[in-house]
């Protein structure tokens, strides 16, 4: 009896496996407050599997997360919720079942058999994906109007960042064809059809809908994040509202990446297998197609080559006289911080799932190779620093350092703040704001509320 027990445990997925554990050592700590590091650490899982089933579990109320006062990262404890799953658990001696991010972008998949009616199912959820984006958007920019209220421009910027976003990915949709193969029907004159057999426009057709069907379950996720956006906001619990708006940006890029896999499907090339495509037509799915597509292995020599063709298609660009926009969101400068351009590209190119230290190490040995200045360290005060990527050669003086240095201490200010902090003529730190903000290090906000600020955008202030 026992060696069946243990045999069934080990069978069981690793994510469930997970589960159990956290619950567990939540429950240990009581009302304990825990971090991350601190539950992957005790539980023997990764960041990112710790990460992805403290969302699930919150998702079902057994635990919560608390954002200390002056803490940037969110803790967490159990629920009473929390508690009672598991005594209840224990006593039937069972697993605790609930569902993995993969078997949520599973939920209501349906493939209908006949192609017509896979061509009308494209349209119908093409249709709704847009239709959904829009009342999200229209949501989050109702949410935008007490953040401008507590000024809070990093907060603000962030949210601004994940409307402008959702704009460009609708748009992305919009121009995505519900019939992925009436391009092959259009020839040029004296040019030959290509015949596609009967197996092949199933594929793709199939392929398209199952595509079509998890972008709309991803959205409604990021849906969901939104919701508890709003109850946070409307608590006036802004530090937890922050923290869920950057689970929201990290949901988006899982959107992104679905939307990009979606654009690119066509007769010569597939995402899935044929193995997995003949499973999904007969609507039989499993979280492990979920898992190649979410979180596609890459090795890090091919995460290099990504991150040196954005970087020098950016370079480029600025020696052309022109700023990139990334997604038509954000606009790149002479200068960025070494964090804010890991965000960026990360919002652009989710595949290539890289470190901060990657970014650092691409960046350096493009310098060495004479493409671009580098990275200039200034440091602040208190363990505080700023690493910042240049594009091209900007001279920073002492002035300029001593201003960022204060920046990263104060986070945000307003002119008054920086002249009381540094004790200079207005006139001076006028000129090196305004300095800063053109070659990209700072960001300027200004409103009728609470005037002109400026904020900088680092690793200690996100």
């Amino acid at each position: 009896m026992s060696n069946k027990k243990d045999h069934q445990i080990r069978e069981l997925p690793k994510s469930l496996q997970g589960i159990e554990s956290i619950l567990n050592y939540l429950d240990k700590k009581n009302k304990e407050l825990s971090s991350i590091r601190n539950i992957s650490e005790n539980t023997d899982l990764s960041m990112r599997v710790t990460k992805n089933i403290l969302l699930q579990l919150e998702k079902f109320n057994q635990i919560e997360r608390i954002t200390e006062k002056n803490n940037i990262l969110p803790k967490w404890r159990i629920t009473k919720f929390g508690k009672k799953v598991i005594r209840e658990a224990r006593g039937k001696e069972k697993i605790l079942e609930f569902t993995s991010k993969e078997e949520e972008l599973l939920i209501n998949i349906k493939i209908p058999e006949d192609f017509n009616k896979i061509k009308s199912s494209n349209k119908e959820k093409q249709e709704l994906i847009i239709s959904e984006i829009n009342l999200l958007q229209a949501e989050l920019s109702k949410t935008l109007g007490p953040i401008l209220n507590i000024n809070d421009p990093i907060f603000e910027d962030l949210l601004s960042f994940i409307i402008k976003k959702l704009k460009f990915l609708k748009n992305q949709i919009s121009i995505i064809s519900f019939d992925p193969l009436i391009k092959y029907r259009l020839k040029r004159k004296g040019e030959k059809e290509r015949k596609v057999s009967k197996e092949e426009e199933k594929f793709l057709l199939v392929e398209a809908c199952f595509f079509n069907s998890l972008i709309l379950n991803q959205l409604s996720r990021i849906t969901g994040f939104n919701e508890k956006l709003v109850y946070f906001i409307e608590n006036e619990s802004y530090s937890n509202a922050f923290s869920i708006s950057k689970d929201i940006r990290e949901e988006i890029r899982i959107f992104t990446n679905l939307i990009n896999q979606r654009s690119s499907i066509n007769l010569d090339y597939h995402i899935l297998s044929k193995e997995d495509l003949k499973l999904i037509a007969k609507n039989k799915f499993n979280p492990e197609m979920i898992s190649k597509i979410i979180e596609i292995p890459i090795t890090e020599e091919f995460k290099i080559k990504g991150i040196e063709e954005l970087v020098l298609n950016f370079i480029a660009k600025l020696n052309k006289g022109d700023k990139e926009i990334i997604n038509h969101t954000t606009e790149i400068t002479d200068s960025i911080p070494l964090y804010e351009l890991y965000e960026l590209i990360l919002d652009s190119k989710p595949t290539l799932n890289f470190t901060i230290e990657l970014l650092e190490k691409v960046i350096n040995s493009l310098a060495e190779n004479g493409y671009l200045p580098g990275i200039r360290l200034i440091q602040g005060d208190e363990d505080l620093y700023l690493k910042i990527v240049q594009f091209k050669e900007v001279d920073i003086s002492k002035y300029e350092s001593e201003l960022i240095s204060k920046a990263l201490k104060l986070e945000s200010f307003t002119l008054a703040d920086m002249v009381g902090a540094l004790g200079w003529d207005t006139n001076q730190v006028i000129k090196i704001l305004n300095h800063l903000s053109e070659i990209g290090i700072l960001k300027y906000s200004k409103s009728y509320i609470h005037g002109e600020r400026w904020f900088i955008i680092s690793e200690q202030t996100t």
